[in-house]
């Protein structure tokens, strides 16, 4: 069985469109739903949909390449940073969502599942070995700005990674989508 679940990263957000009456709320809610749901199914195509055409994302714990700006730089993040590293494997559960006419804000815990050589390409002195599968656990806050359109302008994140935020798990707890990601992974290694 998985040690995550990563349907949890959207289903809050669509149990809150549900009970919202609001219509440009719901339009907000809509985008920020399909975007969940496309980053956590490897759906760079419905993830770019919901964002305006000149987005900036805002990552304050990581350097540069995590902070893109311009449609065709965050089209290069999700591709090398986010899918290309494994970042999409994860349960982002909300336990609060609050939604104003101009922005969502999202806090909540985010669980991620990542692979040693990753960690350790990334010099992540806490992991030794290249072929271990690590749950990664932090909290986590996001503003998501919106245009007059309801389309998503970026994401202002902050995380809070604790000291034991990081353990190595079973490979049998990963789900399938990590599996999938590494035999990718290694076959790009293998023929580069």
């Amino acid at each position: 069985m998985p040690i995550i679940d990563q349907t949890l990263t959207y289903t809050d957000i669509g149990d809150l469109l549900d009970r919202t009456t609001n219509p440009r709320h719901r339009k907000m809610l809509e985008k920020l739903y399909q975007h969940s749901r496309g980053e956590v199914e490897e759906d760079l195509e419905a993830v770019l949909g919901t964002l305006a055409p000149n987005p900036v994302y805002k990552i304050q714990s990581q350097g540069p390449e995590m902070n893109p700006s311009g449609l065709e730089n965050v089209r290069r993040f999700y591709i090398e940073q986010i899918f290309g590293k494994g970042r999409h494997v994860l349960e982002s559960t909300k336990d609060r969502i609050i939604v104003a006419d101009d922005a969502i804000i999202t806090e909540g815990k985010i669980r991620m599942i990542l692979w040693g050589r990753d960690l350790i390409d990334q010099g992540n002195p806490a992991v030794d070995d290249p072929e271990g599968v690590y749950l990664m656990s932090y909290n986590s806050l996001i503003v998501w700005p919106y245009d007059e359109e309801a389309r998503i302008i970026g994401e202002e994140s902050w995380s809070y990674y604790p000291p034991d935020c990081l353990t190595k798990i079973d490979p049998a707890e990963a789900p399938e989508s990590f599996h999938r990601y590494v035999a990718r992974r290694k076959e790009e290694l293998a023929a580069a």
